[in-house]
């Protein structure tokens, strides 16, 4: 794992501090990809979980110039809680379910069945739609820096992080502009980096953390996706194919080394 000594996440802001800390996505992706600057040096791709991520993620793209990949993955929820998630589903099926949540919900093995199979259809739906680049693209290889406009339960990105560690990411970032302190200290564990520009101890929903919070339509999704076609990027080629291979070809080096990660 590696923290920086002066990460943000460090000191968590109580949420009634600041009504509004973002002015929309877009402003919070432009503070992110200052604070990712300094940090990562290998080759790397930006993973962004439509649809909120993706808004942050753009400016992120722009700054560091390095291709933008989509990773499907949405939160389960039931009827009868339809903003609490009780657990997270991705492209490939797999599902965590939150047991706590579970049973305050009192929630059965129909009602989790019927969520899961709801959002499955709904990934499909958003694959067959968006046309940016699948994550899979990209790997194995390089490192990723999974991209979300917040952290509430972190049951999505959890799922998200499961996803790339499976399908060979080198390293996994999770970068975010809020998170609550649950799910900051969640991400301590389970990524090798984590940043987030505040960590509310008082963390009530993401939306509270911008001005602007307005839904996403697939139209702003598409808009988004066609920009970052436009957009140059550095040590890749279309494909993806280049940092791949060098990240392969590194591998026999870092496996002579007892398997230990290079500190970033």
């Amino acid at each position: 794992m590696t923290h920086e000594p002066n990460d943000p996440v460090g000191a968590a802001l109580p949420r009634t501090s600041t009504p509004h800390i973002f002015k929309d996505r877009t402003a919070a992706g432009e503070q992110l990809a200052e604070r990712l600057l300094s940090l990562l040096a290998r080759p790397f791709v930006i993973a962004a979980i439509p649809r909120g991520g993706i808004a942050v993620a753009l400016p992120i793209v722009e700054r560091l110039q390095r291709p933008l990949a989509i990773v499907h993955a949405c939160k389960l929820t039931a009827p009868a809680a339809p903003e609490l998630a009780f657990g997270a589903l991705d492209e490939d099926g797999q599902a965590t379910v939150d047991r706590q949540t579970v049973a305050r919900l009192t929630l059965g093995p129909e009602v989790i069945a019927s969520a899961k199979a709801r959002v499955e259809a709904e990934i499909r739906r958003r694959i067959a739609l968006y046309k940016g680049h699948p994550l899979t693209q990209y790997l194995p290889g390089p490192d990723v820096i999974l991209v979300d406009d917040g952290l509430a339960t972190g049951l999505t990105m959890h799922i998200a992080v499961a996803y790339a560690r499976r399908h060979g990411a080198r390293e996994v970032t999770v970068a975010v502009p809020c998170a609550s302190e649950e799910a900051a200290v969640r991400f301590r564990q389970e990524a090798d980096r984590f940043v987030s520009l505040i960590v509310g101890d008082a963390f009530g929903a993401v939306g509270g953390y911008y001005a602007d919070f307005a839904a996403l339509t697939d139209e702003d999704v598409s808009a988004m996706l066609a920009r970052v076609e436009a957009t140059p990027v550095s040590e890749f080629d279309s494909t993806g194919k280049y940092a791949a291979q060098r990240c392969r070809e590194d591998a026999p080096a870092r496996s002579g080394r007892g398997g230990a990660r290079p500190a970033s």
